[in-house]
């Protein structure tokens, strides 16, 4: 076969295996949703064991389908650690979500705790600066996502004009709950943008017309005015 004929054998290969549907590549099937539990679980946490393990099959589907960054897929199986005489009530790290058995056994209608670590499996951020906004929307999460009745927890109703963005996880969780209704699909985007390491302050007036520090003045007397 001479250069010629060869080069049009090659165009015609390459053709017929884009245009030929048993050729193409198929796309990665994602597995399916998994959590194993270990760790120090006492009779008395096993109710709550069982409650958490309901409420991560009702839940993180749902953070998954709408905060997952299209190329970089989050974690299918979750591995929930029970363990004692750590400092936080629960930290995620590597899939695995620790969770605090003295803070259990204290609070066990604390479920949304689990919410909150499994939107941090979701962000998946190269880097968590600024940790306000990662804490923020995990807890912004929290009160979307589950469970539906939350005793002992809640976002605030009001935010004060000496608090700030900046206070973290349930303040600017309201900020951003007041923020997404004002500016519908502000919070995905924000979101996005830390995902792909490129957020920067200015983002807030870029989506929504408005610098942050106007809308932080805006949400507290809008959100005071209400009964």
């Amino acid at each position: 076969m001479n250069a010629q004929y060869r080069a049009l054998f090659v165009a015609i290969v390459f053709v017929s295996s884009i245009a030929s549907p048993g050729l193409a590549q198929a796309p990665v099937e994602k597995k399916p949703f998994s959590l194993t539990t270990t760790g120090e679980i006492d009779p008395d946490l096993a109710p709550v064991v069982g409650q958490l393990t309901t409420l991560f099959y009702q839940s993180y589907p749902k953070l998954v389908k709408r905060f997952e960054h299209p190329k970089k897929p989050a974690p299918r199986q979750i591995n929930l650690v029970f363990a004692r005489n750590i400092k936080v009530p629960a930290y995620y790290s590597n899939s695995t979500i620790t969770v605090s058995v003295e803070w259990l056994q204290k609070h066990p209608d604390d479920l949304g705790v689990l919410t909150h670590e499994l939107t941090h499996a979701v962000q998946a951020y190269p880097k968590s600066d600024p940790g306000w906004l990662t804490e923020g929307l995990a807890d912004y999460a929290r009160h979307l996502y589950g469970p539906k009745e939350q005793p002992g927890w809640a976002l605030p109703t009001q935010l004060l004009a000496k608090q700030s963005y900046k206070d973290s996880y349930r303040v600017t969780g309201r900020f951003l709950l007041w923020l997404d209704d004002k500016h519908p699909g502000v919070v995905d985007k924000l979101h996005r943008r830390m995902q792909d390491r490129e957020f920067a302050i200015e983002d807030f007036r870029t989506f929504t017309g408005t610098a942050i520090d106007e809308l932080w003045e805006d949400s507290v007397r809008e959100l005071k005015k209400k009964p």
